[in-house]
């Protein structure tokens, strides 16, 4: 069980319930990300294995795509490292040359964007950035999560997925010609897999995690929303609401559907470590420029959990996403 992480959840969480008696507005408003007061500590872990694998991914984030050392991907990455962004190619040659353009600085000691959480599980790492977008003439200003998933494999960094969901444009390569390789998912009953763990604490707040997204996201059953979330439920993603009462009211304007015994989108993966869980989904969509092709989006919600109950969550959600998203 990784302390940084869970104490940081306990931190975040007395600020988020200060802000919602309050001190940053009032109770059912979404309450921005905060950064990790000890983002060191979020690397720590009782289990070498996964503390390694945590760091592994900080340590690219700051050497390679901060500070455009990009000679040390040769020791961080796979050569056979394989991209599901979809705007990015495929490999770790091409890696090197997507992040050739970054200006070359000494390593810092830290990641930017901040840090806001670092989970561990198996051979996964889930790594939550504090991310703020400037205003346009078409949308305000706000902060939001940035989350990037690793596969490791032999010590060395293997696959990636991230929360840009940016429409690839005309000079992207198709996966065959090494463009970004479609983001697969579990779905039906081989979903069960995805939520298994030696460790009954884990298994049980993912299984609550699951529950909680196939009967009130998915199936609109916002009524049943107390048996999964507490009252003091706080909200991070953008277009979400804080409060219980706030998510009951955010999720009742979505259409009852009949509740499923698996969660409709293939599920790429379902990631826990203390009493944080990242559920990550897969979209596809029709391609802007290859008719009668698709390509592929990844999804991400993240949730902590105390007492049985769900009592904060984050997402990449933006202003401008549409109604009927597949997301939170």
């Amino acid at each position: 069980m990784t302390m940084g992480n869970m104490q940081a959840g306990r931190w975040m969480g007395l600020v988020a319930v200060a802000m919602l008696a309050g001190c940053g507005g009032p109770v059912g408003q979404p309450v921005d990300v905060a950064a990790h007061p000890e983002p060191l500590a979020a690397l720590a872990s009782s289990d070498a294995t996964l503390a390694a694998n945590k760091r592994l991914v900080f340590d690219l984030w700051r050497t390679v795509v901060d500070a455009g050392h990009v000679e040390k991907a040769d020791e961080l990455l796979a050569e056979g490292y394989i991209q599901h962004s979809p705007v990015l190619r495929t490999g770790r040659k091409a890696f090197k040359e997507i992040f050739s353009v970054v200006p070359r600085r000494d390593i810092p000691e830290l990641v930017q964007p901040p840090l806001v959480t670092s989970i561990a599980e198996g051979n996964l790492v889930v790594m939550s950035l504090l991310e703020r977008v400037a205003a346009t003439k078409d949308s305000p200003a706000f902060v939001s999560t940035h989350f990037n998933l690793f596969r490791v494999d032999n010590g060395r960094l293997a696959e990636h997925w991230h929360s840009v969901r940016t429409v690839p444009g005309p000079d992207v390569p198709l996966p065959e010609d090494g463009g970004p390789q479609p983001v697969t998912g579990s779905t039906g009953a081989a979903q069960q897999a995805l939520l298994q763990s030696g460790d009954p604490h884990l298994a049980r707040n993912k299984r609550l995690v699951f529950d909680l997204w196939r009967t009130v996201v998915e199936a609109g059953h916002e009524e049943d929303a107390g048996r999964f979330v507490a009252a003091r439920f706080v909200e991070h993603g953008v277009n979400g609401a804080s409060g219980l009462g706030g998510l009951k009211k955010h999720f009742a304007a979505r259409p009852d559907a009949p509740l499923q015994a698996w969660i409709k989108a293939p599920v790429v993966a379902v990631v826990a470590e203390g009493d944080l869980v990242a559920l990550v989904t897969r979209q596809e969509l029709p391609h802007p420029h290859h008719p009668g092709r698709s390509y592929t989006i990844t999804w991400f919600n993240q949730f902590r959990i105390a007492d049985g109950r769900i009592v904060e969550h984050w997402d990449a959600s933006t202003p401008a996403d549409p109604r009927d998203a597949p997301g939170w």
